[in-house]
């Protein structure tokens, strides 16, 4: 099969409206005109051998900076840990799952720790230990679990009706359908970080509840695109958010700036850049990192740097 890197140039125009069915009034964030970036595709391993990569995430293990690739649905935790600089997967294994499903959609580091949302809206955490990991929560739901929400969503591009936001803990594209995980730098934001639904083209805000569980909150999210286009979200290590299309959305990235307050964010478009099937994103300084999920192992990645324009 012959594969193509998906590198189109900037995007302009108007873009379609976001989706209903997402979070009430005051989600909405106004759409700027394109940055003016410049990407260019850097030298990179042009796959890795995680099964359908779906998440990634950073993390620091023995004493180096890494990317933890994880595989979705029917993959059982598969990971790798990715060489940031080569793309040379330096490890392989499986991380430890629990009693719940294993369409881990969503991945993000944070300090010390490994969270993975799967798309029903289960979370786990683990941390390293000796060559592998150590589950050390979950998986648990991130807000009440409704169980009105069929189990399996097909396509996971249509919003919910009602309220709901987390279905089965079995459940694979179902409900809000998430498909990212971000979570900020800085612990002091109002919002620890977001999930990105696939479903309605929203990220909904996190915050830590009770017991050091990560949570969503409905009522403050950005909506970023139309239903069935969004792929994942990422924070930079300068607490910048970005959002990652599907190729149902031309592999658009954007920059989500006024992240903090949400009903007043701004969405930026960057470029259109991607590969295979793009759902992976990792951002990392001016360098962004893309892996595909084509339904089997390798996983197609790339690596671009985008610049803005010299003054």
């Amino acid at each position: 099969m012959r594969w193509c890197v998906l590198v189109v140039a900037v995007a302009c125009g108007n873009d379609p409206p976001p989706g209903s069915g997402g979070a009430r009034s005051g989600s909405s964030a106004a759409r700027l005109e394109p940055a003016g970036v410049a990407c260019e595709q850097l030298a990179f391993a042009q796959s890795t051998p995680v099964p359908e990569a779906s998440g990634a995430g950073w993390l620091e293990v023995d004493g180096r900076l890494v990317l933890v690739a994880i595989g979705d649905s029917g993959n059982h935790g598969a990971y790798g840990l990715i060489d940031p600089d080569t793309g040379k997967t330096l490890e392989q294994g499986r991380l430890p799952l629990g009693d719940a499903g294993d369409d881990i959609e969503g991945v993000a580091g944070r300090g010390d720790t490994l969270y993975a949302i799967t798309s029903a809206g289960w979370l786990r955490a683990w941390k390293r230990d000796r060559k592998g990991f150590t589950l050390i929560a979950g998986p648990y739901p991130i807000g009440a679990v409704d169980h009105s929400l069929p189990r399996h969503g097909g396509l996971g591009d249509t919003p919910p009706k009602g309220d709901g936001m987390v279905c089965d803990a079995f459940g694979v594209n179902c409900g809000r359908n998430y498909e990212g995980l971000c979570l900020a730098p800085d612990a002091a934001a109002p919002c620890t970080g977001f999930v990105a639904s696939k479903a309605d083209g929203h990220l909904y805000c996190l915050f830590f509840a009770e017991g050091d569980q990560l949570a969503v909150d409905r009522t403050r999210a950005i909506a970023v695109d139309r239903p069935g286009v969004v792929a994942d979200c990422a924070f930079d290590e300068a607490g910048r958010l970005w959002v990652a299309d599907n190729l149902f959305g031309m592999s658009q990235v954007v920059r989500v700036d006024g992240w903090r307050d949400p009903p007043h964010a701004q969405v930026v478009k960057i470029a259109q850049i991607g590969i295979g099937f793009p759902e992976v994103l990792a951002v990392r300084g001016d360098t962004l990192y893309r892996m595909s999920d084509t339904g089997g192992a390798p996983s197609l990645m790339a690596k671009f740097r985008c610049t803005p324009p010299a003054r």
